[in-house]
């Protein structure tokens, strides 16, 4: 009898031991696979927040070199830092535009043109791999607005539309006349409404943007008064500079922006 009651008790703790290896082996089980994800999102976390701080210290870097940038009076020109025309007029971009907006409140074909070659030159590193948009704007309108766009291209795969990036088209002789076939990408002049919330609808498009903002004062004479104190009317224009991943825009979002294609020969 006593040699039974001992089996038994040894049979218990042996069932007691192999219960308790379990419980262990789960909770480390847990533990690891907790600690593999932790370290997976935190490692893609940490990633993903060096992308957008490089993101946007670039962004922000190019905005500031727009804005303080030095152009020729005259689009036509380039400054040539090699062997400088010391006899060439050559002003701050910004102090350009705000010269140029004030009489009429519009940009001359020459102030648009210096501002396009300006965002193009800044933003070429990128420009292969990331759309943007550059604008100025006042509260009622857009002073002028500079769009990049990647050109998309449409191949068949069973039976379904694939849209892509060609990186090099292929020009046919019959589109030689058109200057923007052989681009793989596009900038164009847009002007939208502000009321029309296109500019908001664009950004919901693309997905995550990286922005950067700043304020400049823009004058507007009125003509209304002898004197020069009491003709003027100082007000605040936004100046905005987005970038994000080349994304595809349908045809019924792009249309809105209300944009002409610009001709990169001309400022390149």
């Amino acid at each position: 009898m006593e040699s039974l009651i001992k089996k038994n008790k040894q049979k218990s703790r042996a069932q007691a031991a192999v219960t308790d290896a379990l419980f262990l082996l789960v909770i480390i089980s847990s533990l690891t696979g907790f600690l593999f994800l932790f370290a997976a999102n935190y490692g893609k976390g940490i990633s993903d927040q060096v992308n957008r701080n490089d993101s946007f210290e670039f962004v922000s870097s190019a905005l500031k070199t727009i804005m303080y940038q030095s152009v020729p009076r005259d689009s036509n020109q380039v400054i040539n830092v090699l062997n400088p025309d010391y006899e060439q007029e050559v002003d701050y971009l910004m102090a350009l535009v705000k010269e140029d907006y004030a009489d009429d409140q519009n940009l001359s074909e020459n102030t648009k043109r210096s501002l396009a070659r300006s965002v193009y030159q800044v933003m070429l590193p990128v420009a292969d791999t990331q759309d943007y948009l550059f604008s100025i704007q006042t509260a009622q309108k857009y002073v002028l607005m500079i769009l990049w766009r990647t050109k998309f291209e449409v191949m068949q795969v069973d039976g379904k539309d694939i849209r892509f990036q060609n990186v090099k088209p292929t020009c046919n002789p019959e589109d030689i006349l058109d200057p923007s076939a052989c681009e793989s990408h596009q900038m164009f002049f847009c002007e939208p409404g502000i009321s029309d919330n296109s500019v908001q609808k664009l950004f919901l498009r693309v997905g995550t943007t990286t922005q950067a903002q700043s304020l400049v004062n823009m004058v507007e004479f009125s003509g209304n008064s002898l004197l020069l104190a009491l003709d003027t009317t100082e007000i605040r224009a936004g100046v905005i500079l987005a970038a994000w991943t080349a994304t595809d825009i349908p045809k019924g979002e792009f249309d809105p922006l209300k944009c002409t294609l610009l001709n990169l020969a001309d400022i390149v």
